[in-house]
């Protein structure tokens, strides 16, 4: 079916050709570097380190205090948003579906495979489901998938049969798991509250620091690479 790339929602755009999956998954990518580098403990690791090492009662400890408490939050849910876009990203480049399937006659194979937590493939739903006109709002969207197109849950990125596609370090792995479960507790936790080692504390983030870029910045000067 021969149909316009930019008469086809937005969400779903990665599906019609590889010309417009490699469009898609530019734009991903960058996504992901660009919220990895507005974490704040990130931006100020090098200052947030001497304040840390410093006396608590010295006066000028804004970057210590806003990396400890008033920030954490929203680095964590940074952190998280950044390895979700790149993960997804990696799957779609790799031919796997990133949203949710419905259950219907027609998907019902492909349905019971992702909701066991495995991934499908692209093409191996598209045999099963067509894009489809959208009368109404005179675009193309893809049956068979969800009302809305959510996608699998980061959490889903996380596990073995996903990473075995996405191939994260075990380490960054790890410490994202550790991330996302005290994000998913909000302001429940409280990794940062009371002692910890110095030592280990600065080594364990300097290690998620450079490990995350890495990964990101890596995968993307590849791309650009290629061109």
């Amino acid at each position: 079916m021969n149909i316009d790339y930019y008469k086809i929602a937005e969400d779903l755009r990665s599906y019609h050709s590889l010309e417009a999956r490699e469009e898609v998954l530019e734009e991903l990518y960058h996504n992901a570097i660009r919220t990895l580098k507005s974490v704040y403990l990130f931006k100020n690791f090098d200052e947030y380190e001497v304040q840390l090492r410093a006396s608590k009662n010295e006066s000028k400890m804004e970057v210590y205090w806003n990396a400890l408490y008033y920030e954490k939050l929203i680095d964590y849910i940074k952190i998280s948003i950044a390895f979700e876009t790149y993960n997804k990203a990696i799957l779609i480049e790799n031919g796997v579906l990133v949203h949710l399937i419905k259950k219907s006659k027609k998907t019902n194979e492909l349905y019971k495979i992702q909701n066991k937590g495995l991934p499908v493939k692209i093409e191996e739903f598209k045999r099963a489901c067509a894009f489809k006109r959208d009368s109404f709002f005179e675009n193309y969207y893809l049956e068979g998938l969800r009302l809305g197109y959510p996608t699998i849950s980061y959490s889903t990125t996380l596990n073995e049969n996903y990473q075995n596609i996405i191939n994260l370090n075990q380490d960054l792995l790890l410490r994202l798991k550790e991330i996302n479960e005290k994000r998913n507790r909000l302001h429940f936790f409280t990794e940062f509250s009371g002692a910890f080692e110095v030592e280990f504390h600065l080594k364990k983030w300097r290690q998620i620091m450079e490990s995350a870029n890495e990964t990101i910045t890596m995968k993307l000067k590849e791309r650009l690479d290629r061109k």
